[in-house]
């Protein structure tokens, strides 16, 4: 099969058994597809790698693939829907201030009609949507590239966000650096896309509050800023919320108060797009295994890839993001493969030029939703 796609120069075992065929030099990424096309038939799988006079390609068998047991995603997806909402409660109830007297004030100035149940399914549809249409991005690269990969697995968590995320797991490696960029980056821009649409909803759906309760809105920030040393306490597009704010944000807030000017956005669902933006920021940084990581690794190869590791990293420490750089430390200790990225089966065909250009939006969406450690 080699020999149709291929000039074969040479064909033996190595000293493992594997079947190693040198071809001559050419490009090789559409013939190597090809070859794996047919090998996939037959239950086999290749890998091509540069030597000194030509290009090597193993053969090997294809290892079976265990079916995942989709009762976990489903309970997984349950707790995480149930750990959300619970967040989505306590922020309402008792908001980022940790004060339940502070928020019900707040409350019964903005809405005091309001339903807690429905302001945290609100809160938990803004921010689920984000996560999971992310990973449905994944799914779907890997799909549309003939990559097996699980259904994603949530992760619950504490208030006030009520989750760690979710993944999905690779089954098979991708056959090409092509298709290793495009498993990065599709999850971080439909993520990054949903939060700009929370965030716009946030201010569309947000209180325009009347005159007098502009002036309880005044008396009540006043109180609760001096009472927290901060200088203001409101969720508005001026100030957006206490933490810092990814650019992003800030450019959402500012277009929308011209449509809008004095609204008081929708406090859950715009907090639930300051997640998503930091979700995006932390996924698309250019390190180890990351999102970030593997488009690095399709644009620079494994040498590139090294140096954008330890930039990423520093990056993460620099802004304040400590434990979750301490976290990729360690999966990079224990997982004993240090800086390597994700290997594709060919390492030797380059990424295609539209996607070294796509490369640059992945840097602007880096910067856009770039924001100093809130915590």
């Amino acid at each position: 099969m080699v020999a149709t796609e291929f000039h074969v120069t040479d064909a033996f075992l190595d000293p493992y058994g594997i079947p190693t065929v040198q071809v001559t030099r050419e490009p090789a990424k559409e013939k190597f597809q090809s070859l794996l096309d047919q090998l996939r038939q037959q239950g086999l799988i290749a890998a091509i790698r540069s030597a000194t006079d030509g290009l090597t390609i193993k053969v090997f068998q294809k290892p079976q693939i265990k079916p995942s047991l989709r009762t976990i995603n489903l309970g997984l997806f349950l707790a995480t829907v149930t750990t959300v909402f619970f967040a989505g409660y306590y922020l309402w109830t008792t908001g980022l201030f940790g004060s339940q007297v502070l928020q019900q004030q707040l409350i019964t100035i903005i809405d005091p009609t309001a339903n807690p149940y429905l302001k945290a399914g609100l809160f938990t549809g803004g921010l689920l949507s984000i996560i999971g249409l992310h990973e449905f991005g994944h799914k779907a690269a890997a799909r549309h590239h003939k990559m097996d990969a699980t259904l994603p697995y949530f992760v619950p968590g504490p208030p006030p966000i009520g989750t760690f995320g979710a993944l999905i797991s690779l089954k098979s490696p991708p056959a090409n650096r092509d298709q290793l960029f495009d498993l990065g980056l599709s999850g971080p821009v439909i993520g990054f896309i949903v939060t700009i649409a929370i965030a716009a909803l946030s201010v569309f759906i947000g209180t325009l509050p009347t005159a007098s309760q502009a002036t309880q809105l005044d008396a009540w920030n006043s109180t609760c800023a001096a009472q927290l040393g901060i200088s203001s306490c409101f969720y508005n597009i001026d100030f957006g919320l206490i933490a810092r704010q990814p650019l992003i944000l800030i450019i959402i807030s500012q277009t929308t108060s011209m449509i809008r000017p004095g609204v008081l956005l929708d406090s859950q669902l715009f907090f639930a797009a300051q997640i998503g933006a930091l979700l995006t920021f932390l996924n698309i940084v250019p390190a180890w295994q990351l999102d970030g990581g593997h488009i690095s690794r399709a644009v620079f190869g494994p040498g590139g890839h090294r140096v954008a590791s330890v930039i990423g990293l520093a990056l993460l420490f620099l802004a304040g993001y400590y434990p979750f750089g301490l976290l990729v430390l360690a999966f990079m200790f224990f997982s004993r493969r240090g800086f390597a990225g994700v290997e594709p089966l060919d390492d030797i065909s380059p990424v295609s030029n539209s996607r070294k250009l796509l490369y640059i939006f992945a840097i602007v969406m880096l910067i856009l939703t770039f924001a100093y450690s809130p915590f």
